[in-house]
């Protein structure tokens, strides 16, 4: 199922919104990664990825390179300093078409490199800070107002599936 929705992603067959019943589906079929993947497929940047704070380290939980030449465990962790993740953990939302254009990262490790970002948080039923959901890329992406909307509701289901995950490994 993952491998007709990254092919239909690459023929330009998929649209730009999302559904959270289809997340949820692809979450319950194939864990984080087939949530990452569909939502990978919404908009036009590499990667996608959650990321689980620890400390003062962020950890991939579940990475999607549309290339297929990076994995999770290629992105495995990054000292919150050095991550983007640091200011959607501070802002409650990041986003960045162009991060050499962003003055708030300048000197930034990745300003160079990683060109676009679009982060949200992900809070647990509790409260806690889980840590983010992103969207990435090493070129300039833009990301419609709408797509950024249904992102900010599929951190909910994240969040639902990374507290079912916990208590089941516990």
């Amino acid at each position: 199922m993952l491998r007709t929705l990254v092919a239909a992603k690459r023929a330009g067959q998929i649209g730009t919104v999302g559904d959270l019943r289809l997340l949820e589906e692809f979450i319950a079929n194939d864990g984080l990664r087939g949530g990452v993947t569909y939502l990978n497929t919404l908009v036009p940047h590499r990667f996608t990825a959650v990321y689980r704070k620890r400390r003062d380290v962020m950890y991939c939980m579940s990475a999607f390179d549309i290339e297929g030449e990076i994995f999770g465990p290629d992105l495995q962790s990054v000292p919150v300093c050095d991550s983007y993740c640091q200011f959607v953990l501070k802002d409650g939302v990041f986003v960045t078409e162009d991060a050499r254009r962003e003055s708030v990262l300048d000197g930034h490790k990745y300003q160079q490199a990683l060109l676009s970002y679009v982060g949200q948080p992900i809070y647990l039923s509790s409260g806690e800070t889980y840590g983010t959901l992103c969207h990435f890329d090493f070129l300039e992406r833009k990301v419609a107002a709408q797509q950024q909307e249904f992102f900010a509701s599929a951190v909910r289901v994240i969040a639902a599936a990374a507290e079912k995950a916990s208590t089941s490994a516990a």
